[in-house]
C-alpha cells in the first residue's frame, strides 16, 4: 500500500477488481478520506478521485509584497466530508445509490453468465459435431476397403472361373481328338458327331463366359450403386448437420439480440 502514492493512477476496474475491500479502506486512509462507508464501487470512486487530486501539480504562488500579505485572508481548514449517517437526505440517496449499484453488478453478472454458458453450449456442440464428422469419416473409409476388398475376392472367383473352364475345353478338345484318331479310320459319321459334339462343349463355354461376365457386371453395377447411396446418405447428414449449426448459431444471436436484452430491460425497468 505504500507504493500507490508514486505509481501511475489505476483505472477503476483496476481498483475494484485487483483489491478486497480492506486494501481500499487502507487506501483510502492513505488519502486522507474519512468516510469509509458506502459499496466497493462507491469507495473506489472516492480513492480514485483523491488519486488525481493528489497527481495534479501545486498551483505556483504569487508574489506579494508584505503588506498584502497582511491583508490576505488564511485560508480555513479544509472541512471534514461528513458521514451518510443512518437517517435524512444523506442516508437515502446513499441507500438508493447502493441498490442502484448492486443492481447494476447483479445485471452484468447475468448477462457473463449467460454469455459463458453460450459460449460453453457452442464449444461443446462443435466439438460433438468434429466427434461425429471423424466417425462418418471413418465408416466411410471402411465401407470404401469393404467395397474394394470385395471387388477384389469377385476378381479372384472370375479369374478362376475362366481357367477352370479353359481348362476344361482343352481337356474336352483332347479328348474329342483322342476319339476322332480313334474311330476316323472306320466310321466318318462318328467323326462328324464328335465334331458337333466338340461345336456345342465351344458354345457352352461361351454362353457360360458371357453369363459369368454379365453376372461380374452386375454385381459391380450393384456395389457401385450401393457405394454411391452410402455417399450421398453421408453428404446428406453432412448437410443436416451444417443446417442445424446454422439453426443453433441463429438461435444464439436471436437470444442475445432479444431475449437477453428484454430480459435485461425487465430486470431492471420491469
Amino acid at each position: 500500500m505504500e507504493e500507490y502514492a508514486t505509481n501511475k493512477i489505476e483505472t477503476f476496474d483496476e481498483l475494484v477488481t485487483k483489491h478486497t475491500r480492506r486494501d481500499l479502506e487502507e487506501l483510502a486512509l492513505k488519502y486522507g478520506l474519512e468516510n469509509l462507508g458506502g459499496t466497493k464501487s462507491q469507495l473506489a470512486e472516492y480513492i480514485l478521485e483523491a488519486m488525481k487530486k493528489q497527481k495534479e501539480p501545486p498551483k505556483p504562488i504569487p508574489h506579494v509584497s508584505p503588506k498584502e500579505a497582511s491583508m490576505i485572508e488564511k485560508p480555513r481548514s479544509a472541512a471534514k466530508p461528513a458521514g451518510f449517517g443512518k437517517k435524512g437526505v444523506l442516508a437515502k440517496a446513499n441507500a438508493i445509490d447502493n441498490k442502484a449499484a448492486d443492481l447494476k453488478k447483479a445485471g452484468k453478472d447475468i448477462r457473463d453468465e449467460g454469455i459463458r454458458e453460450m459460449t460453453k453450449s457452442v464449444k461443446e456442440f462443435h466439438a460433438a459435431s468434429n466427434t461425429l464428422s471423424r466417425n462418418m469419416h471413418s465408416e466411410a473409409q471402411k465401407m470404401i476397403e469393404d467395397g474394394q476388398k470385395r471387388f477384389d475376392q469377385a476378381q479372384m472367383q472370375f479369374k478362376r472361373s475362366i481357367d477352370a473352364q479353359i481348362k476344361e475345353n482343352s481337356e474336352a478338345t483332347a479328348r474329342m481328338h483322342s476319339g476322332a484318331r480313334e474311330i476316323i479310320s472306320s466310321q466318318e459319321k462318328m467323326a462328324r458327331e464328335f465334331q458337333k459334339a466338340g461345336k456345342n462343349i465351344r458354345d457352352d463355354g461361351y454362353r457360360n463366359l458371357q453369363n459369368g461376365l454379365a453376372k461380374f457386371q452386375s454385381n459391380l453395377n450393384s456395389q457401385i450403386k450401393e457405394n454411391r447411396e452410402a455417399v450421398s446418405r453421408l453428404y446428406s447428414g453432412a448437410r443436416e448437420l451444417q443446417g442445424r449449426a446454422a439453426s443453433f448459431h441463429n438461435e444464439i444471436h436471436r437470444y442475445q439480440e432479444q431475449d437477453l436484452k428484454n430480459y435485461v430491460r425487465d430486470f431492471y425497468y420491469g
